[in-house]
């Protein structure tokens, strides 16, 4: 077909044999400049596997961790640090966009945000998927969105967290020590499945008052709150974290008596060793030292 934003182009594996594959190509990713300015892929006229895997490398390659397809947010794993992907300046920024406003870049706190909203605005139930195979994530990608939502309808800095909003937070390692392990691929591996519901309900005061709600998993506001328009609020003010449910399944128990050869057990063993000796070397073992010293 002659269409001019489509260019057709051969593709077919290396040293394959017969015709070549002809798939058509989108204009807009003939270049890596095109590639990087093109975030959500979904507006492509073209868009088929090869064109979002060369999409996804380019990006990349020019620092660009997530890319959006429409209501999916796909990401790679850079396997380095980033400290200014994640900091709480680049948190605050998504928090402080007003609600009515789409978000500037992909990014997971843009995904943690729409979910906020959908809570807050709509009054309706919203789940966060997060999949992909071992190593390519999971475990940070769930702490960045529980981060998100933790920190979203706060009125200040971390300072101005409620215990609730911490304990929800601090439990995050304690579910790493005893579902996650070293493997070949990956040293913080979760060795389980996990369900978390993050349960929200009014602010104690000031700001306009959303009814209880959940997120990740849902039950109805009590009061209808659908059709409301998003105003040019921020998520300040909003509904806050007053619980959570976490639901784990699928645990690997076979790693508890027999681990192959270069990967370990649970990490709660190692832990456990590792703060008996340090007591043992410090000689402080007579009032067992406080909490944060294990």
């Amino acid at each position: 077909d002659d269409v001019p934003e489509r260019q057709v182009v051969a593709l077919r594996p290396r040293g394959a044999v017969g015709p070549p594959t002809y798939m058509k190509r989108s204009m807009e990713l003939l270049d890596d400049e095109g590639a990087c300015s093109v975030q959500d892929l979904s507006t492509l006229a073209v868009l088929h596997e090869p064109e979002v895997l060369h999409a996804l490398e380019v990006r990349l390659r020019y620092g660009s961790v997530y890319t959006s397809t429409g209501p999916m947010l796909l990401a790679v794993n850079p396997f380095q640090s980033v400290p200014t992907l994640y900091s709480y300046e680049r948190l605050r920024s998504f928090v402080d966009l007003p609600l009515s406003a789409a978000a500037p870049e992909p990014h997971v706190y843009g995904t943690a945000r729409d979910a906020y909203r959908g809570v807050w605005v709509d009054g309706r139930s919203q789940t966060v998927l997060v999949s992909g195979e071992s190593g390519a994530g999971k475990t940070e990608t769930t702490k960045f969105v529980m981060r998100f939502l933790a920190l979203a309808g706060a009125p200040g800095a971390e300072d101005s967290m409620s215990p609730c909003e911490r304990r929800v937070l601090n439990s995050i390692p304690l579910l790493e020590a005893l579902g996650n392990a070293k493997t070949l691929r990956n040293d913080n591996s979760s060795r389980f499945g996990k369900y978390i519901e993050l349960q929200f309900g009014c602010p104690t005061g000031g700001g306009r008052p959303p009814s209880p709600s959940f997120v990740l998993r849902t039950t109805p506001p009590t009061t209808p709150t659908s059709g409301r328009e998003p105003g040019p609020e921020t998520s300040r003010g909003g509904p806050r974290l007053v619980g959570a449910k976490t639901h784990c399944y699928l645990l690997e128990k076979v790693r508890v008596t027999g681990v192959q050869e270069g990967e370990r057990s649970f990490h709660i063993f190692y832990q456990l060793l590792a703060a008996a000796q340090r007591v043992a070397a410090s000689q402080d073992d007579q009032d067992g030292g406080c909490p944060q010293d294990f």
